[in-house]
């Protein structure tokens, strides 16, 4: 019965969106950031912040959306209400490069 029970429940998971933090960055071209003032860099990076909050809260009110559905309705449907998943890695992505751009020039200031 516990086997059945865990089957079941992965089934309903399997079929829901990512959680945020389990979203891996992808990998975004440095050439934007390399002539960037430090100061425009540093406005950049607090706006991508918000950016990738905004997208995370997205993406969890979708996956526990789909968690519902999936529970409620039938099983994988919850994977029809779609998710961030791309943007969340372009983003991640996109900060990581910031930071190490600033950390290589900015942060002797």
């Amino acid at each position: 019965m516990k086997l059945v029970t865990l089957v079941i429940s992965l089934g309903l998971l399997a079929g829901c969106a990512s959680t945020p933090s389990s979203i891996q960055a992808t990998a975004v071209s440095r050439a934007a950031y390399v002539n960037m003032p430090c100061s425009s860099l540093k406005l950049q990076m607090e706006a991508e912040v918000e950016t990738l909050k905004s997208l995370s809260s997205e993406q969890t009110s979708a996956r526990n959306w789909d968690i519902a559905l999936n529970i409620l309705l039938l099983p994988g449907i919850g994977a029809a209400t779609g998710d961030s998943e791309t943007e969340i890695g372009q983003s991640k992505g996109r900060m990581v490069v910031m930071q190490d751009e600033y950390a290589s020039r900015c942060e002797q200031d």
